[in-house]
């Protein structure tokens, strides 16, 4: 399986690489070996601030459904 990596070398710097699982790899640029950046998985939540919309008004509804039924 192969997976995007950063990779920075000492002449050229940063850049990124889809490859196998491997701590080392050659700069793209210049051919030099580059070592493996530790880096924050780049990922996106949908809705705002991570919150779904949607599932909360269901919780919502269900919830005040229930609350009804207790009252009575």
């Amino acid at each position: 399986m192969k997976i995007l990596f950063d990779f920075e070398c000492t002449d050229c710097g940063v850049f990124d690489k889809i490859i196998e699982y491997t701590t080392t790899t050659d700069c793209p640029t210049c051919g030099k070996e580059s070592k493996k950046l530790i880096s924050a998985p780049n990922i996106m939540l949908e809705g705002v601030s991570g919150d779904f919309p949607d599932a909360h008004a269901k919780w919502a509804k269900k919830h005040h459904a229930l609350n009804e039924k207790q009252e009575y």
